[in-house]
């Protein structure tokens, strides 16, 4: 991926994550009519187990705000402020803070929960953590791993937390 689309791969990730946080899931659609391309986003009720339940809501149906083209803009603007704030420096101090004393991943989960952070964790089937995203209520900011920094990426939470469950 070119960086300008892997900006917004992670930024699209980000959105998703912050939904699952309420048990809601959005999916891009694209497609074409009568020989003219559309872009969409349908949203979709989860369960707790993050399974779609009932029927799929348009965007166009819940209003202008959570369209397609509203949420591009809007993922784009954060994209900018986050690369050029200081926006992920409080989500990264709490999150080094934590990760030093979590001795596994509920107590970093309850750590970071005091401190106003919620973390995603996305796994496949066999356990293994490809994606983490740190939802910073009181900065506003929802960040993937590893936008802050290798050391916060995917494989560092997937190793950590592999190994802690073999010590058990």
């Amino acid at each position: 991926l070119s960086s300008a689309a892997s900006d917004v791969y992670k930024r699209q990730g980000e959105y998703k994550a912050l939904l699952a946080a309420y048990n809601v899931c959005a999916e891009e659609v694209k497609g074409e009519i009568n020989g003219k391309p559309y872009q969409g986003i349908v949203y979709s009720a989860m369960n707790d187990k993050g399974e779609k339940v009932g029927n799929p809501v348009k965007a166009s149906r819940i209003g202008k705000s959570v369209g397609y083209e509203a949420v591009q803009r809007r993922m784009e603007k954060s994209g900018e402020a986050i690369k050029n704030g200081k926006l992920k420096e409080r989500t990264r101090k709490i999150v080094a803070t934590a990760m030093q004393t979590a001795r596994s991943r509920k107590e970093l989960e309850r750590q970071l929960k005091k401190q106003g952070i919620d973390v995603v964790f996305r796994q496949n089937d066999n356990g293994r953590i490809y994606g983490v995203t740190f939802i910073d209520h009181d900065s506003r900011v929802v960040l993937n791993g590893s936008r802050l920094g290798k050391e916060y990426s995917a494989n560092v939470f997937n190793e950590r937390f592999s190994l802690s469950l073999i010590h058990i």
